[in-house]
């Protein structure tokens, strides 16, 4: 396992602000695949209004060094987490770094090995700064690379049903990873202003309401992502992700589960948003 901190480079590359050239190049020392991948990623957001402005505010030195703090206070203690879910050490990078909003956390590759990117923008934009918000936040996404390596992480979405069933199927095997990681089923990283009290008060609608859309063709897009909001709440569909996994072990191991078909998942969470 390899940790990369870049945190002393954004400080000193950036102290007079963002410059997209300087970025390419810190980018590019990182891997040479990175400042394509981000592009690449970011291509549909308004640069100007949606992400310069939360570049700018995470440039902010003391900022970065609280995010750089607990960052590796928690990979000092990643080891001893990840040997509940994993039998031997993997064979993984985590990079704290400066994207362009391309995330908090994103589970990928980078030259060919499985990677996790900690976008030091988002976390601070987010307020996912603190130890608690980032050793869960690491852990999710190593969750998401757990399901790579033991599963299959992403299904053909060839579909807006499929493509929906895929996002609220891995993102729910990842929280269950996290909660196995961290210690703690009632943790969530989303957690504030009565997120989660929400979540569990209107889980029947929300997963009848998420049903709804994919027999409708619907985009299920406003229960993922901080930008967007289900009767303003984001993320509500990590918490359906997550009971709809915890519904599925009832019956499967989580390792199952991770290799579960299409045509599977989609009869089971029929099933289960029919209760």
């Amino acid at each position: 396992m390899k940790i990369i901190n870049t945190c002393e480079k954004i400080k000193t590359l950036f102290r007079g602000g963002f410059d997209v050239a300087v970025w390419k190049k810190y980018a590019g020392e990182i891997s040479e695949e990175l400042p394509r991948k981000c592009e690449n990623d970011a291509k549909e957001y308004d640069f100007e209004k949606q992400v310069l402005p939360v570049l700018e505010a995470a440039l902010n030195a003391e900022k970065i060094d609280f995010v750089s703090q607990n960052f590796e206070i928690v990979v000092n203690t990643l080891n001893a987490n990840l040997k509940k879910l994993f039998d031997t050490e993997p064979d993984i990078n985590i990079i704290l770094y400066l994207g362009l909003c391309n995330g908090a956390g994103w589970a990928t590759t980078l030259d060919g090995k499985n990677t996790v990117l900690l976008g030091i923008e988002k976390i601070i934009e987010l307020d996912w700064g603190n130890e608690t918000n980032m050793r869960a936040l690491m852990l999710h996404e190593v969750g998401h690379l757990w399901h790579e390596l033991n599963g299959r992480l992403y299904l053909p979405d060839f579909t807006k049903r499929r493509k929906g069933i895929q996002q609220l199927y891995c993102e729910g095997v990842a929280m269950v990873c996290e909660h196995i990681l961290c210690g703690d089923d009632n943790f969530y990283h989303q957690n504030s202003g009565g997120w989660l009290d929400w979540c569990r008060e209107n889980e029947s609608e929300i997963k009848k309401e998420y049903l709804r859309r994919l027999d409708k063709r619907q985009s299920v897009q406003d229960f993922f992502g901080d930008w967007c909001s289900y009767n303003g709440h984001s993320d509500a569909g990590y918490y359906l992700g997550c009971k709809f996994v915890e519904y599925l072990m009832k019956t499967y191991t989580l390792k199952e589960i991770a290799n579960l078909p299409y045509r599977k998942l989609n009869k089971e969470f029929t099933r289960f948003a029919k209760q």
